[in-house]
């Protein structure tokens, strides 16, 4: 299989960012802020069994939401907490009968897509380099795996990243190099149609590629940007399943129409990161440590151009693989990211090994003083105490704004 491994499985996300003054495509619920924190805790606690949205006002000057969604309390793997869309990728995001399909760009164009987004390959995440099955290698990983973030969010959100083969039929070279341009996305004619093709890649996402083909569309993968990389942790307290996920990042010119699924998703919210951020310091749970860490690094930005223009930075780097660990303390649990003091040089990703300290966490801090780590007192309820990153972020990339997490921590508890 294209995406299972011995001891994991590949997966992708999607983060979802859009204007906040973009309302194209959607139904607008105006909120308050203190109505917004109101319905978020709510929301956070106990989902929602309509089929609607949340849009949470930002307190922190962000001009920009991100889409999240609240998996079912059902789910195997991070039951009742809020994700960005995306899931495991399976054999036909990698089938070579997607070539058809991107070539209907322009063939030329299609090669010169697919060689910008696998460049730089010396510095791509294992689950970019490894050797695959050759019945899996006619596309590159990286295009692969925007199938499968592009294919999830559809399927979990029923937003689609896709364009009419027609209208990219004589589109500019400029499509495959990062220039920054925002997603338009598919505002398709005809809903039940799509809502119908939604349902059926629900049951089986190889119809994904078969609804790509039938309604000739192409998926939007030079829109996606790498964002980060996470690796399950081999002592993961909340599940024993384990995966290699890559982290995209879409900016849209407009608000597209979200729902969930009733299945894996319970509840959509679109709101800021710091609006978010601040329901969840109020209720001391509903986010995982990913989400959480790539909600804080979003808080560096204002806005989507912002955040675009690092993003499409020729010089930047490609993400690298982390996998946290969990180290045991006096008062709770830390988890550990590379570059932090406390994570090993070589570190065993299959290892179940526990790290454990008699310290405290703040005996911790000043012993080893070169931070990545987050903190929780209680790690059954996912609430996140403590949170510090001094390590120096690879070229084009951020670290979390600790300083804007620590006044969200302060305001949200009073």
């Amino acid at each position: 299989m294209a995406a299972v491994l011995k001891h994991w499985r590949e997966a992708a996300s999607l983060i979802l960012v859009t204007s906040n003054s973009a309302r194209v495509g959607t139904q607008m619920t105006q909120l308050n802020l203190t109505a917004a924190y109101d319905s978020a805790a709510k929301r956070f606690n106990n989902g929602s069994s309509k089929n609607d949205e949340i849009n949470i006002q930002s307190d922190a000057g962000e001009n920009f939401e991100v889409l999240m969604l609240k998996r079912s309390s059902k789910s195997k793997f991070m039951p009742n907490v809020y994700i960005f869309p995306g899931g495991v990728a399976v054999d036909s995001d990698f089938s070579s009968k997607w070539l058809s399909v991107f070539n209907k760009m322009g063939s030329d164009i299609c090669k010169k897509m697919f060689e910008a987004m696998s460049s730089k390959s010396c510095q791509a995440a294992p689950m970019f380099t490894r050797q695959r099955d050759s019945a899996f290698t006619s596309i590159p990983s990286e295009v692969a795996f925007r199938i499968c973030a592009i294919r999830e969010t559809f399927e979990e959100s029923g937003v689609l990243l896709v364009q009419p083969a027609k209208q990219l039929s004589y589109r500019p070279d400029s499509i495959y190099k990062s220039n920054g341009s925002l997603s338009t996305g598919l505002i398709h004619e005809n809903v039940t149609l799509l809502s119908d093709w939604r349902d059926r890649v629900n049951r089986d996402p190889n119809e994904f590629l078969l609804m790509c083909q039938e309604l000739d569309l192409i998926p939007e993968v030079w829109s996606l940007f790498e964002w980060s990389n996470f690796l399950t942790p081999p002592r993961d307290m909340m599940s024993s399943y384990r995966f290699d996920t890559i982290f995209y990042v879409c900016c849209m010119d407009h608000k597209p129409r979200a729902s969930h699924d009733f299945g894996e998703t319970v509840n959509t919210i679109w709101g800021s990161p710091s609006s978010i951020l601040s329901a969840y310091f109020r209720q001391k749970s509903g986010l995982a440590p990913p989400q959480l860490y790539e909600l804080a690094r979003l808080m560096n930005f204002t806005s989507t151009s912002d955040l675009l223009d690092i993003l499409s930075q020729p010089e930047r780097d490609r993400v690298e693989r982390w996998c946290p660990l969990t180290v045991a303390c006096q008062d709770g649990v830390l988890f550990v990211m590379p570059g932090d003091d406390l994570y090993p040089d070589q570190a065993d990703l299959m290892s179940k090994k526990e790290y454990k300290f008699d310290e405290s966490i703040e005996a911790l801090n000043r012993k080893f003083p070169k931070h990545h780590r987050m903190f929780y007192k209680d790690h059954a309820t996912m609430g996140c105490v403590d949170f510090n990153a001094t390590i120096k972020p690879r070229k084009g990339h951020v670290v979390p704004r600790i300083d804007l997490l620590n006044k969200l921590k302060t305001s949200s508890n009073l």
